[in-house]
C-alpha cells in the first residue's frame, strides 16, 4: 500500500525500509534532517500537538520495520512529552495517556496494537541535545542493521468526527460590537451557546454562562428600531416594556428600574432591615436628621442629579445612577431574608412594635440584575454603560437594551447632543436550558455569517520597497498616515513577522482585518522572493494567468 498513510505530503520520506524514524517536535524539520542521509531514516517530521501521537501510532503500525525514533527537537506544547508518558505508562481505561489527561489515544486503535508499539519502538529522547546531529547519526548507524518488521502491518478505521460540546476559551471578558441590538445579540448567543459554562442553579436548572460579557451598539434607534425576526416582540410590546421600564411607581414589586432611577430610596432604611451596628448608627443620629430622612418619601430621582452635573461640567466622571441599593438588595434581601426563615426571630417580630419589622418586608432575595448605570460625554457625543451583575441574555438583554437606547436618546436630547455608543457589561451573562432550543434555531440561521465591520483603527496600505515589505498605517478612511513598518522580505516567514509588529503595536481591532492583511502579506512576500510585481488586493489567479 502507498505508505506513509498519513501526513505524506508534510513528512520527509527517505528510506522505507529502514527501521529509524525522526521526530523533530517544533523545531524546523530541515534544521536536522538535512545533515542526515535519507537513506538512513524511514520519516522524519513534526509533532506539534499531542493528537499527533495518533498518526505516528497508525504510520508504525502500518510498516511495523520502524523499531526506533529519535525525539528531539523543541518541545513548545509538551507534545514530545506525552509521547513519552505513553511509552512509559501507557493508557487508562479512557485511551488517556496515563500521567497526562489532555492527550488520548483513538478508540480505532486496539489495546495490543498499542502495546505492541509500545513493547517493540523504543523512543530515545534527545530534547534539548545541543548535538542532535552526530547523536542522531550515531544512533541510525547502531541501528543500520536491524531491518526485520516485529509485526503484521495493521491499519485501522478512521476516527469519526464528532462536534465538541465543550470549547476552550478566555475565562473573562468577550468583546462585541454592531451596529444593531438584534446583530449584538445573535453575536451573543454565539459566544454563550459555544463557550458558556454548564452550571446548575437551585429552581432554575441548567444554564450556560460567559464571565463579563461586553456588548457595544453604536447605531439603534429605540423611537425607530431594527426589529429582526429573531426577536418575539415587535414595536407596541417595546412601548409597554419602555412604560414599565421608567415608571417610577415599584407597585408591590421588591423593585424596578424606573424607581431605582427616578424615585431612589431616600435615608437609612427602618433599623430593623440593618445588622446591629447599623441599629446602632441610626441611634446615634440627631432626632433632626432622622426625622428629615423619613420625610423624603418620593425618593431621589437620579437623572435629574445627572443633568446638574453636566450642567456644571460636561465631562463629569460621575454621572453615574445607581440602581443597586445596599441596605435593601444586600442587607434585607441577604442576610434579613435568611434570618426571616428562623422560627426564633419569627416569633420575636410578632411581638415587637418597637423595631416595625413585619414578615411582609422580607423577600426571597429578589433584587436588581442591573446595578449601576453611567453616562460620559465624550467626543460631542452622550454615552452610556450600563453593568448588570446578573443578565438573562436570551429574554432580557434584548429589552433591556432597547429600553436603555431610549433613556440615553432621551437624556441625549435633553441636553441637546447626539447620542453615542451604548455599553452593556454583563459579569454574569446567562442563557437558561429552556431557551437553548430557542437560541440554536436562531443560530442555525446565522451560522455562517461574519458580521464583519470596518476596522474603527486603522486602514493598511502594503507595498514593496527594494527587497522590503513596507505596511502604511493609515486612518480608516486612508486620508492620513499614523505609522509605518518595515521588514526584510526575504526574511522566513516574513509576511508572519509583519503580522506580529502590527499586531503588537495594536493596528488592528477587528479578526477579520488581521485575516485580510496576514493574506495580503502573504502575498506581498511571495511576489517578492519569485520576482512579481505586488498589486494589493489583486487575486491570485490574476497573477497565475498574467504571468
Amino acid at each position: 500500500m502507498p505508505w506513509p498513510i498519513y501526513y505524506k505530503d508534510v513528512l520527509s520520506v527517505g528510506n522505507v525500509e529502514s527501521n529509524v524514524g525522526i521526530c523533530t517536535l517544533w523545531t524546523p524539520k530541515h534544521q536536522i534532517l538535512d545533515s542526515v542521509k535519507s537513506s538512513d531514516y524511514a520519516l522524519g517530521g513534526h509533532l506539534y500537538s499531542k493528537r499527533g501521537i495518533n498518526f505516528i501510532l497508525r504510520n508504525v503500525l502500518a510498516n511495523p520495520i520502524i523499531n526506533k525514533i529519535i525525539l528531539c527537537g523543541a518541545d513548545r506544547s509538551e507534545s514530545g512529552e506525552a509521547f513519552l508518558k505513553f511509552m512509559k505508562y501507557g493508557v487508562d481505561k479512557k485511551n488517556r495517556v496515563v500521567g497526562d489527561k489532555k492527550c488520548e489515544i483513538q478508540k480505532e486503535i486496539d489495546s495490543s496494537a498499542i502495546e505492541d508499539f509500545r513493547k517493540n519502538v523504543e523512543l530515545v529522547d534527545l530534547r534539548g541535545k545541543t548535538d542532535i546531529r552526530s547523536v542522531a547519526n550515531q544512533l541510525i548507524s547502531q541501528s543500520a542493521n536491524q531491518p526485520e518488521c516485529w509485526a503484521k502491518p495493521r491499519t485501522y478505521k478512521e476516527t469519526k468526527f464528532t462536534l465538541a460540546d465543550k470549547f476552550p476559551s478566555e475565562k473573562s471578558t468577550f468583546n462585541i460590537r454592531a451596529n444593531y441590538i438584534w446583530e449584538a445579540w445573535v453575536q451573543i448567543l454565539r459566544k454563550i451557546m459555544k463557550f458558556g459554562s454548564r452550571k446548575g442553579m437551585i429552581k432554575i436548572g441548567e444554564i450556560k454562562e460567559l464571565v463579563n460579557l461586553v456588548a457595544v451598539v453604536e447605531k439603534e434607534d429605540p423611537y425607530d428600531p431594527e426589529l429582526s425576526d429573531v426577536f418575539d416582540f415587535d414595536m407596541k410590546d417595546l412601548k409597554l416594556y419602555y412604560r414599565d421600564f421608567f415608571n417610577p411607581s415599584k407597585g408591590s414589586e421588591s423593585y424596578n428600574y424606573g424607581e431605582r432611577i427616578c424615585a431612589y430610596p431616600a435615608g437609612l432604611p427602618q433599623r430593623s432591615l440593618n445588622a446591629k451596628i447599623n441599629g446602632k448608627l441610626y441611634d446615634k443620629l440627631s432626632s433632626e436628621t432622622v426625622k428629615h430622612l423619613d420625610s423624603m418619601k418620593g425618593g431621589l430621582d437620579q437623572l435629574e442629579e445627572v443633568y446638574e452635573k453636566y450642567k456644571r461640567y460636561h465631562e463629569d466622571r460621575g454621572m453615574v445612577v445607581a440602581i443597586w441599593n445596599p441596605w435593601i438588595d444586600n442587607v434585607r434581601e441577604g442576610w434579613m431574608a435568611d434570618l426571616a426563615q428562623d422560627s426564633k426571630l419569627k416569633d420575636q417580630s410578632k411581638r415587637s412594635k418597637e423595631t416595625g419589622y413585619q414578615r411582609s418586608a422580607i423577600s426571597s432575595g429578589n433584587v436588581p440584575c442591573m446595578a449601576l448605570l453611567q453616562f460620559t460625554y465624550r467626543s460631542k457625543k452622550l454615552h452610556l454603560t450600563a453593568y448588570f451583575r446578573s443578565n438573562d441574555m436570551f429574554d432580557a438583554w434584548p429589552r433591556n437594551s432597547f429600553a436603555l437606547r431610549k433613556l440615553q436618546f432621551d437624556f441625549a436630547k435633553r441636553i441637546g447632543k447626539k447620542p453615542g455608543y451604548l455599553t452593556t457589561i454583563s459579569n454574569c451573562a446567562q442563557i437558561y436550558e429552556q431557551n437553548y432550543e430557542k437560541a440554536n434555531r436562531i443560530l442555525t440561521k446565522y451560522k455562517d455569517k461574519p458580521f464583519c465591520r470596518p476596522d474603527p483603527r486603522s486602514t493598511i496600505i502594503i507595498e514593496i520597497q527594494g527587497k522590503e515589505i513596507l505596511a502604511r498605517h493609515m486612518t480608516p478612511d486612508g486620508n492620513q498616515q499614523l505609522d509605518e513598518f518595515r521588514i526584510d522580505g526575504g526574511l522566513p516567514k516574513a509576511g508572519m513577522r509583519m503580522i506580529d509588529k502590527l499586531i503588537a503595536n495594536d493596528v488592528f481591532s477587528t479578526e477579520g482585518h488581521i485575516a485580510d492583511i496576514a493574506i495580503e502579506l502573504a502575498k506581498a512576500e511571495w511576489c517578492l522572493k519569485n520576482g512579481r510585481n505586488y498589486i494589493q488586493d489583486k487575486d491570485w489567479e490574476e497573477w497565475s494567468s498574467h504571468y
